[in-house]
């Protein structure tokens, strides 16, 4: 996916999260590929689908998609530390997923502001 100006930051960077985590999760130990690292993947499809959902619906209708977006964020973030834990990330593989993840829930953090508010804190 190229960063089209028509698609949300969010959307882009959950699509980028995919490419990054699938081929890792191929290499995992059997035991585990089929287990946290499907798991990983699912979660991070059920994000795009929610945030996808979430742009497509009017914007009174949106915050329920956004929180329950968010709450695909944290549970990978968690994952993400099961697997480092696990031996199956690298620490430097880690760091970079975790970073993502945290600018991804800064993003949806915003929107819900947004959401919520009708005010946007960029200048904040």
């Amino acid at each position: 996916m190229s960063s089209n100006y028509l698609e949300p930051p969010i959307v882009v960077a959950t699509y980028k999260l995919y490419q990054s985590f699938a081929p890792l999760c191929v290499r995992f130990p059997k035991i585990y590929r089929y287990s946290i690292g499907q798991t990983i993947e699912q979660e991070i499809m059920s994000l795009l689908r929610t945030v996808f959902e979430a742009n497509s619906l009017p914007r009174p209708l949106r915050e329920m998609p956004v929180i329950r977006a968010n709450s695909h964020c944290e549970l990978l973030k968690l994952l993400i530390r099961l697997a480092l834990e696990l031996d199956l990330l690298n620490h430097t593989q880690y760091f970079q997923f975790s970073t993502h993840l945290q600018e991804m829930g800064k993003m949806l953090g915003g929107w819900i502001n947004y959401q919520r508010t009708g005010k946007s804190n960029a200048n904040d």
